[in-house]
């Protein structure tokens, strides 16, 4: 009796399995470099073909670092982002081999998941935005060609994710947690509104700056932190592409 009721469990632990399987390997970073490289590689392009001079501010920020290079900044960041990209696919293949299971056959799953994402983004932001700041009036509006704010939007997803998400704000959580000694629930607390609000403000300086207006900071702020909130518990990649994707609608006017 106790024999059968063990197959019956792991039987009936299939599709769970299967389920945290998805959630665990969605959220490797490996897997999220190579699911963000189509978007960036269109996104540098998508730039390269139409000559602007205007970019993602997240991208200004990124490779200012590489000025020291000159007119060959874009050269030497794309070179160190193929690299970066063999890696994530050596490091996945070796996981791959280890574990004899094959990972990439995800992206299409997280593809789905953060156009739903997208979808529902900016209807979820809104209503927080009117529940917990009922004095603004509007959220904010894409305006421009088409064709460039998409190409921008692509940018946003990739570059300001990268930017705010994975990097300001693992600074800011192990700056509380391990430099200061604050708990983590704290620590985390305090990390997604500091990174929100940073998140917010920059929209406001460049050559892209927005018109400051309460509407328009309370929902970059909201924004900033449904964006966190993705990309702790589902991971670099489905944050990239729900932020990616809900801008491209927003500049089509979807």
């Amino acid at each position: 009796m106790p024999r059968n009721v063990k197959i019956q469990v792991v039987k009936n632990s299939r599709t769970p399995v299967g389920v945290l399987h998805y959630l665990r390997q969605s959220r490797n970073l490996a897997n999220s470099f190579l699911f963000i490289l189509p978007l960036l590689i269109i996104y540098e392009m998508g730039i390269l073909v139409t000559g602007s001079n205007v970019k993602n501010a997240g991208d200004v920020f990124i490779k200012f670092p590489l000025g020291v290079f000159g007119r060959d900044v874009a050269l030497v960041f794309n070179l160190m982002v193929l690299g970066l990209m063999f890696a994530a696919f050596l490091y996945l293949e070796y996981q791959n081999r280890q574990n004899r299971e094959i990972h990439l056959h995800i992206m299409p799953v997280m593809l789905i998941e953060s156009a739903l994402y997208a979808f529902f983004f900016g209807y979820v932001v809104t209503l927080l935005v009117y529940r917990l700041c009922p004095f603004v009036l509007s959220a904010p509006r894409g305006s421009g060609h088409a064709v460039h704010n998409v190409i921008l939007s692509l940018g946003a997803g990739v570059y300001e994710e990268i930017l705010f998400r994975l990097i300001l704000l693992t600074l800011l959580y192990s700056l509380f947690v391990k430099h200061f000694e604050f708990h983590e629930a704290i620590g985390a607390f305090l990390s997604i509104v500091i990174g929100a609000l940073v998140f917010a403000g920059v929209h406001y300086f460049g050559s892209l700056s927005d018109t400051f207006t309460g509407s328009s900071f309370a929902f970059r702020f909201i924004a900033g932190i449904v964006l966190s909130a993705i990309f702790i518990f589902r991971g670099l990649g489905i944050a990239v592409y729900t932020h990616a994707l809900y801008d491209v609608m927003l500049a089509l006017r979807i």
